[in-house]
């Protein structure tokens, strides 16, 4: 490094012409491969892969074997893990020389069952006339809350983004479809707009627990559905509501059946499964019209038989509508699926 004076500050050599030593059990490469080589011939199959040379190390314990050090060249910056050293061993001996067996174990492979639920929730939903979309896991923090008048709360941040559209991993899908809409002006929103997008959001939790390990954030799935048109489509919105939760055989409380006339049609649902949607206060989030919003609410044996609030819909604000530069009225919904199964 030279400064403004021309002077030399600081100064390396470079490439680094070095060597290093990395080492791996040789029951472990075994193991790992599937294969069968004695010490003595894994050393040699390490000249043929540039690992050499070679050498074999007692290993601390009995059970653990003897332990292959290899000799790194500063042209092989790829190993850098004993599954590195295994796999280099794999393609000395030849993949087409591992013997094929039959697994020991016996598993039956499957969606887990939030994927599932996912994957049948956008079929139903595009087939109701929504467009999916796929949009950005970062957003700035303008728009993940005070586009949107939420106030500033905790999220995972980025160190150091690299431009302020990607400061924080979103908390909702919200901002990703209204920036869709912002988009998107030359299309037609005379029949109305919709959209949806059903994926994760990461939430701050001090508690959530990986692996014996406290994380500090979970990831959490999300849908998420937008109207947009001459019209708020208020109920456009509200129907969808009642659409993905008759899918999800969750049926309306009774007050709320009462409410809708003769409209409900009863069908099959699971036993103990309920919501109902209640509206939603002038001040709890202003990021819906006041006194055209709702959230709801769902009891389940999944929520322990107590009430909670899953989501949200409504009437967006015109003030949410303007810091994304939306021109028209526009109804969103946005829902939690992890408690749906």
């Amino acid at each position: 490094y030279v400064n403004e004076s021309q002077e030399v500050v600081n100064s390396y050599v470079s490439p680094q012409m070095f060597t290093r030593k990395e080492t791996a059990t040789v029951k472990f490469v075994n193991s790992l491969i599937g294969i069968n080589v004695e010490a003595e011939k894994m050393v040699e199959l390490c000249s043929k892969i540039q690992l050499g040379p070679a050498q074999l190390l007692p290993g601390t314990t009995e059970d653990e074997g003897p332990i292959l050090e290899v000799t790194v060249p500063p042209t092989r910056s790829d190993i850098l893990h004993a599954v590195d050293i295994a796999e280099d061993i794999g393609i000395a001996f030849g993949y087409n020389n591992i013997e094929r067996k039959v697994p020991q174990t016996c598993t039956v492979g499957g969606e887990q069952p939030l994927n599932q639920l996912s994957d049948l929730l956008r079929e139903e939903i595009a087939r109701a006339g929504y467009i999916e979309v796929l949009t950005h896991g970062l957003c700035s923090i303008n728009d993940n809350f005070t586009a949107l008048g939420k106030p500033i709360t905790a999220a995972v941040s980025l160190s150091n983004p690299a431009n302020i559209e990607y400061q924080v991993v979103r908390t909702t899908l919200l901002p990703g479809l209204l920036k869709t809409l912002q988009h998107n002006k030359s299309s037609s929103f005379t029949g109305g707009f919709k959209l949806f997008e059903i994926s994760d959001v990461v939430l701050p939790d001090d508690k959530y627990v990986m692996t014996e390990t406290i994380v500090g954030a979970k990831n959490a799935r999300r849908a998420c559905a937008t109207y947009s048109g001459p019209t708020s489509g208020f109920e456009v919105i509200h129907g969808l509501v009642d659409r993905i939760m008759t899918l999800c055989e969750v049926a309306p409380e009774a007050d709320y059946v009462a409410s809708s006339g003769n409209a409900y049609k009863k069908v099959h649902c699971k036993e103990g499964w309920y919501y109902n949607i209640r509206e939603l206060k002038d001040g709890d989030v202003r990021t819906y019209f006041p006194g055209r919003a709702a959230e709801v609410l769902l009891t389940s044996p999944s929520t322990g038989g107590k009430q909670v609030v899953i989501g949200t819909f409504g009437i967006l604000h015109p003030d949410v509508l303007g810091n994304f530069d939306i021109n028209y009225p526009t109804s969103a919904l946005e829902l939690e699926l992890d408690y749906m199964f």
